[in-house]
């Protein structure tokens, strides 16, 4: 029986030691896994609080990464909220369960982990300006403040809606946070902001509120779908666009142009283009105001000619190209740039070419041959957009796709600077778009804006300065 005894007691002992070394050496768990087992179900894994819990709770969990909370959310503060809980909220009080180093823990992994910086850039950055410009109106969680809803028409953008996934890309939300949203309450902030700042305020919510931890972003090309006949206004946001031309060479004639919108278009649009026709009232959506910052930095000629021609859906905007033909829709659109839309982006634009930033679709010098051969053997290429040229002997062919004979004609291409060409004897330089040309003694000019001082006659590709008549186009389209 002895044996046995000592044998029991011997046991106990063992298993004794290993208990207690068992119950004195706990697995451990690190503060990030402390966090998301217990707190990321009601904050989220980010801190940002837009959970499937938390929507349910009244009032919401604190979201830690809302820039306003960074001086209220003092180290005691937090310490204190997950030892004793918060009265009046579902949050509870995990004095009883957790150890002190771990609610110090878990105190320090938000403020380094999930709240911003007040010294902080980038994300932290675009965090702070949401904050304090655009939450009052679009909510904290993005999704549009609750008096913004019916106090404002049309209301504020939700970013947490799949549409805003569809509809807004990076470079629409810049566009609009830069130039502002026309006939909506939201502003241009160009003049606050820098464009790195505006940058840095719309990743935020984009990472924020429309896209989730590991969710594709959708690629321009998603962003495409528009109905048939649609136009998507809010296609160009290259402020170099502005300066190309109306489409298939078309010239607008700004003096018809004002006879028939003052007759027919400031009913709606106004006299001034600010869209406070007498119509304008009775009419939702509210008619175009040509002079809004974003309208005078979208809308160029080829914008304006394919809205004026096919019209907008779901609007009052008709489709003009059934009453008027594209010559008249092009002399409507030249004025409406001209006296509208130009004065408000032409000096950002000329700053632009001045420091060298802008260059224009077309390349800079080069012969525009797109696939055709050209015999041109004795014409000088003037591509101008600014600097008077004079070349003496190299062709210039503008070809797509039909062959080009023209001897001895200068051709200038001329985006605001008169050009100084040498005589031209016979035969102007070919702009074709799939049928051959004959013009026996005309240059070509494609100016935009500015006469062209040359011997002969020019052609009829002219984007805004005056033409003498003469016996032969210089283009065929």
């Amino acid at each position: 029986m002895f044996p046995n005894r000592l044998f029991a007691a011997f046991t106990g002992i063992l298993l004794g030691c290993g208990m207690s070394a068992h119950a004195a050496e706990p697995k451990e768990i690190s503060i990030a896994d402390l966090y998301r087992k217990n707190c990321a179900t009601c904050h989220g894994h980010k801190g940002e609080g837009n959970t499937t819990l938390g929507k349910s709770m009244s009032p919401p969990p604190r979201r830690f990464t809302d820039p306003a909370g960074m001086m209220e959310l003092t180290r005691e503060r937090i310490i204190t909220s997950i030892r004793d809980g918060r009265p009046k909220t579902a949050m509870p009080a995990w004095g009883a369960t957790l150890s002190t180093a771990q609610i110090e823990g878990l105190s320090d992994y938000i403020r380094e982990r999930l709240m911003p910086s007040a010294t902080g850039t980038g994300q932290s950055q675009g965090q702070q300006i949401f904050a304090k410009n655009c939450s009052v109106c679009h909510g904290d969680r993005g999704d549009t403040a609750v008096w913004a809803q019916n106090g404002l028409t049309p209301p504020p953008r939700n970013f947490t809606t799949d549409a805003a996934k569809k509809d807004l890309t990076r470079d629409r939300m810049i566009f609009s946070v830069t130039y502002g949203r026309s006939e909506t309450a939201m502003p241009a902030w160009k003049d606050r902001f820098s464009k790195e700042e505006i940058e840095s305020v719309v990743d935020y919510i984009r990472s924020a509120f429309m896209y989730s931890e590991g969710e594709t972003v959708a690629s321009p090309a998603d962003h495409a779908n528009h109905a048939p006949g649609a136009h998507d206004h809010s296609a160009h946001f290259d402020l170099k666009a502005m300066l190309d031309p109306l489409p298939d060479g078309l010239q607008g004639d700004a003096a018809w142009g004002k006879d028939f919108y003052e007759k027919n278009c400031a009913t709606c649009h106004g006299k001034e283009g600010d869209g406070q026709g007498p119509r304008a009232a009775f009419i939702n959506p509210k008619p175009r105001n040509f002079r809004h910052s974003a309208s005078q930095h979208k809308m160029n000629r080829p914008h304006l000619f394919e809205v004026v021609s096919k019209g907008t859906l779901r609007s009052e905007m008709p489709a003009w190209q059934t009453v008027l033909s594209k010559q008249e829709v092009a002399n409507v659109v030249e004025y409406v740039f001209a006296t509208f839309i130009k004065p408000g982006h032409e000096a950002e634009l000329q700053k632009m070419q001045a420091s060298g930033a802008a260059d224009h679709a077309h390349d800079h010098g080069a012969a525009h041959d797109h696939g055709a051969p050209a015999a041109a053997p004795s014409a000088p290429a003037v591509h101008d957009h600014g600097v008077p040229a004079a070349a003496p002997s190299a062709p210039a062919v503008h070809d797509h796709g039909a062959p080009a004979a023209a001897p001895s004609a200068p051709a200038v291409h001329d985006h605001g600077a008169p050009a100084a060409a040498p005589s031209a004897p016979s035969a102007p330089a070919v702009h074709d778009h799939g049928a051959p040309a004959a013009a026996p003694s005309a240059p070509a000019v494609h100016d935009h804006g500015a006469p062209a001082a040359v011997p002969a006659a020019p052609g009829e590709h002219d984007h805004g300065a005056a033409q003498p008549e003469t016996s032969a186009p210089g283009h065929v389209h």
